[in-house]
């Protein structure tokens, strides 16, 4: 397959924003201007239910599954190198959607999707990171931060340490790449953690009511 049309679908697939299009379908909300605002999964679970953020999380994992597992196959001379150029566009597409403007999400599922291919123990690790920074910050940004800044940290020790291979620089280097978009992404989560306004993870009571109200306007 041509290399050139293999990005496109990447990016392609990548920019599909399942989680605002859901969140309108079935609650009439743009999700942008809710909750946290943002199109991914946490804030459609959090305001329209898990029943449709749950299926979010997953379409924003396969988003980052497919490209990198595909083109492993079907585009197999390209090597990691090409799998990882794949996987790198669609996380862009997910962060910059042409579907909204080249506005979009913060890329972590995406980003989990296409290392769950290419170095799936470092995923574990660092999804085990980001759910005890969840059980004990309440904050699901904050978890993806921290869960960011530790997966090329945990590839690299569980490669030589566990796995006994080497260190895959293309992948290291990718790693370190992708984390620093998504700390950027979180900039304002940043700021509404040190503010003390950043959304828990799962919704008090005054956020429920203020939830309801703010739906109940439009």
């Amino acid at each position: 397959m041509n290399f050139a049309l293999f990005a496109f679908f990447s990016f392609a697939a990548g920019s599909i924003p399942f989680g605002y299009w859901i969140a309108f379908r079935f609650a009439r909300m743009d999700i942008r201007k809710f909750g946290s605002k943002n199109i991914g999964a946490t804030n459609v679970g959090r305001l329209v239910g898990w029943k449709f953020g749950f299926p979010v999380l997953v379409l924003d994992v396969a988003k980052g599954i497919l490209p990198v597992y595909l083109s492993g196959i079907y585009a197999s001379e390209g090597g990691i190198p090409f799998q990882l150029i794949c996987g790198v566009l669609a996380v862009l597409g997910h962060m910059f959607s042409p579907f909204l403007g080249f506005k979009g999400g913060k890329g972590v599922a995406t980003t989990l999707g296409v290392f769950l291919v290419l170095a799936p123990i470092a995923c574990l690790g660092a999804a085990l990171v980001f759910l005890v920074i969840v059980k004990y910050f309440k904050f699901v940004s904050l978890g993806s931060i921290f869960a960011s800044l530790t997966l090329p940290f945990v590839y690299a020790f569980s490669s030589v340490l566990l796995l006994h291979e080497e260190v895959s620089y293309w992948i290291l280097g990718t790693m370190v790449f992708v984390s620093i978009g998504i700390i950027l992404t979180h900039r304002e989560n940043i700021l509404r953690i040190l503010n003390r306004s950043e959304l828990f993870a799962v919704k008090n009571e005054d956020e429920e009511r203020n939830g309801d109200s703010e739906r109940n306007r439009r």
